[in-house]
């Protein structure tokens, strides 16, 4: 079966926040448009899934006021909101040496003071952080990785394994192949302040799960089709418009397309005319994400904690989403997959050894959540980009081929691997598409 170009628009491929932000923005100009979506959901890196009588979330989490774009979306939909971690009662510690070291009120204050010292060269490189430039940069910072970053810091042990800790969850993988302009630039969105860095990473999540939001996106998407369970194996341009083919045998034709992919998948799909050779190398290369989320649960109350670990442990944030008598739900942060050494993605054994640092006697029972770097529709978790690619890659990512767009959270210029920047890349990119059919 195939759709005419006489009634669509624009063939948005891809289902996550950018691509249903600008299904939304462009029905919202009179522009007619088919969504097809490999998976059975939309959301993309995104996924609420029940389990055990909680709303988990899979994929990206958290949002913040200091996130325009997403929190403007909440507000529109009414969507409610809540604080975590819970803060009431918050146990923080920092495995350091080996060690876990309870930290006080004072030591959490000292820990922001060495966060703010780590992250001081983001007031030169990102002055101001919505804009598409970086600032100046004698020293070449946007060439080097996190591990040379943490490797000239000097600061209290445990104080440098807490900010070592925290830049592994923000890279969320191996620090040797992080760039250190990521964490700079989360740094800066923040206001340049060690504490609204940390609120921003992760202390709002939506109550009834991302999904509420995106469900509320698409429900304004006036699209002319949307189709679910629909990989696209092709994309051809023409004189007369882009035909996208369908691994179904089906084809969608119309006079654009926006691909709204994560980078690391543009090249499992064929465009023709090839696309941009910085487009398919920076696919091949793909950014630096790799880790592991999981949710765990563990026997009795382990009460409410937040514990950081170096990349040297194999777990390097664990924190409570759920406790009780009865048990408890942790959530556990792993950037680097060769440090936690699991035979499968469900080894409780496994998982039981890497926890006991952080809690001594822990007794895991379950692991739920989702393999997002094994996963071919992600091929990698949210977009850190390794050392160099955010000067050499971030332009291309956006620049318009021909009669494609492109969006995705990947290729956003502020809240880049968040919920916030794949909305951001919906709007400007159903504007641009809205310009060009006009």
């Amino acid at each position: 079966m195939a759709t005419s170009d006489s009634e669509v628009d624009v063939v948005i491929v891809g289902g996550g926040f950018a691509g249903v932000t600008a299904a939304r923005e462009l029905s919202a100009r009179g522009r007619r448009a088919v969504l097809v979506e490999a998976r059975d959901r939309l959301g993309g890196r995104t996924w609420t899934k029940d389990h055990d009588g909680h709303p988990m979330e899979f994929g990206g989490t958290w949002v913040h006021p200091l996130q325009p774009h997403v929190w403007s979306e909440i507000h529109r939909y009414d969507v409610e909101t809540e604080t975590f971690p819970v803060l009431e009662g918050l146990r923080q510690a920092v495995v350091s040496d080996g060690r876990l070291v309870d930290l006080s009120d004072e030591d959490a204050v000292r820990a922001l003071e060495a966060l703010d010292e780590f992250c001081a060269p983001a007031t030169a490189l990102f002055p101001e952080p919505f804009a598409e430039t970086l600032g100046p940069d004698p020293e070449g910072l946007a060439d080097r990785s996190l591990r040379e970053q943490l490797d000239a810091f000097k600061a209290d042990p445990a104080l440098r394994d807490w900010v070592e800790g925290m830049c592994c969850t923000i890279a969320f993988g191996p620090l040797d192949q992080s760039g250190a302009t990521e964490v700079y630039r989360i740094y800066a969105l923040s206001g340049h302040d060690a504490e609204q860095t940390i609120a921003s990473l992760s202390a709002t999540k939506l109550v009834k799960g991302t999904r509420e939001l995106i469900n509320s996106i698409a429900g304004q998407a006036t699209l002319t089709d949307i189709r679910l369970n629909s990989p696209v194996r092709r994309v051809a341009q023409t004189d007369d418009g882009v035909r996208v083919e369908l691994e179904s045998g089906e084809t969608v034709s119309a006079p654009t397309a926006l691909i709204a992919l994560p980078m690391n998948v543009l090249n499992s799909v064929e465009f023709e005319p090839a696309l941009s050779e910085i487009k398919r190398t920076a696919s091949a290369d793909r950014h630096a994400g790799i880790g592991m989320k999981c949710f765990v649960r563990v026997k009795g109350d382990i009460g409410n904690v937040s514990i950081v670990g170096p990349e040297s442990q194999p777990i390097n944030w664990l924190v409570t989403y759920a406790h009780g008598p009865e048990g408890s739900w942790l959530i556990a942060f792993a950037s680097n997959p060769k440090t936690l050494e699991l035979t499968a993605f469900d080894d409780v054994q496994g998982m039981q050894s890497a926890l006991q640092p952080f809690l001594p006697g822990v007794e895991v029972e379950s692991i739920v959540g989702w393999d997002w770097t094994n996963d071919p529709l992600a091929l990698g978790t949210w977009c850190i980009y390794r050392p160099g690619q955010l000067t050499q890659v971030l332009p291309d990512l956006r620049t318009t081929e021909g009669r494609l767009f492109f969006a995705g959270s990947d290729s956003s210029n502020t809240w880049r691997g968040f919920i916030d920047g794949a909305i951001e890349s919906g709007y400007r990119s159903a504007r641009d598409i809205d310009n060009y059919l006009a």
